[in-house]
C-alpha cells in the first residue's frame, strides 16, 4: 500500500476531476485500486491529486501516466483519471488501536483503494491537474510517465499529445475553462487510441487553428 504524507489542509475545490456529462449513473464505467508503492516513492509522499491521470501495472496497481513518445517505456495502457486525492481521509489514513484508544478516528477505507473513471466510459470530463497551455478542440491529449526522460515532473498531468505517436487518453471538447470553483480545468472526451507502429502510416487527424 502506498504511504503518502500527512499535508496541510488544501482548498476542497482547488483539484477537481468533474464529469460534465455521463456520470454519475448506474450503468456508468469505474474502477477501483490502490496506488503502487512506487508512486508515493516519485512523488516524495505527496498525495495524487483528484483529475490525475493513472493507469493499471501488471500487478492491477495504479501507477502516473499513460506514455509519450518520448518514453521507451511506453505501452498501450487504458488511461483513468482519478477522482478522489489519494490522501482523502475515506481512502487511508492513520488509524489508533481501537483496543486501546476510544472514539478514535477510523479509516473508512483502510486499504487504499481510490476510485478512478477509465477512458472506455461515456464522459465528457473536466480536470484541473493539465500542463498549461493553449487548447483547441479536438486536440489529442497525452500525459507522461513517471519514467518519461522529457516530461517525468508532469507524470499523471493532462498535456498536449500527437494521435498515433503517443498514448492518447482524450481530446479537448470545451477548452478550458472553470471547474465551477475558478480553478482552471480542461473539459474532453476521453479515449483509448494506443500509438500505432512506425511502420504504419497513421491517417490525418483533426488540428486546431
Amino acid at each position: 500500500m502506498a504511504r503518502f504524507l500527512g499535508q496541510v489542509p488544501r482548498n476542497m475545490t482547488q483539484h477537481t476531476l468533474n464529469a460534465l456529462k455521463g456520470w454519475p449513473f448506474q450503468h456508468a464505467l469505474d474502477y477501483v485500486a490502490e496506488f503502487a508503492e512506487t508512486v508515493a516513492d516519485f512523488t516524495n509522499g505527496r498525495p495524487v491529486l483528484s483529475g490525475s491521470v493513472v493507469h493499471l501495472n501488471p500487478a492491477g496497481f495504479y501507477e502516473l501516466g499513460v506514455g509519450t513518445a518520448a518514453d521507451p517505456n511506453m505501452v498501450p495502457v487504458m488511461p483513468l483519471f482519478v477522482f478522489p486525492h489519494s490522501d482523502d481521509p475515506d481512502v487511508i489514513n492513520a488509524s489508533p488501536d481501537p483496543a486501546t484508544e476510544r472514539g478514535g478516528w477510523y479509516g473508512v477505507n483502510p486499504t487504499g483503494q481510490v476510485m478512478a473513471l477509465p477512458a472506455a466510459g461515456a464522459f465528457e470530463l473536466a480536470s484541473t491537474e493539465f500542463v498549461p497551455g493553449t487548447y483547441y478542440p479536438n486536440d489529442a491529449l497525452t500525459s507522461p510517465l513517471a519514467t518519461d526522460p522529457l516530461n517525468s515532473t508532469e507524470a499523471g498531468k493532462i498535456m498536449k499529445g500527437t494521435y498515433y505517436v503517443d498514448m492518447v487518453l482524450g481530446c479537448v471538447s470545451r477548452g478550458v475553462g472553470s471547474n465551477g470553483y475558478n480553478h482552471p480545468a480542461i473539459a474532453f472526451w476521453p479515449q483509448f487510441i494506443p500509438p500505432m507502429p512506425a511502420t504504419t502510416t497513421p491517417p490525418v487527424g483533426p488540428t486546431g487553428p
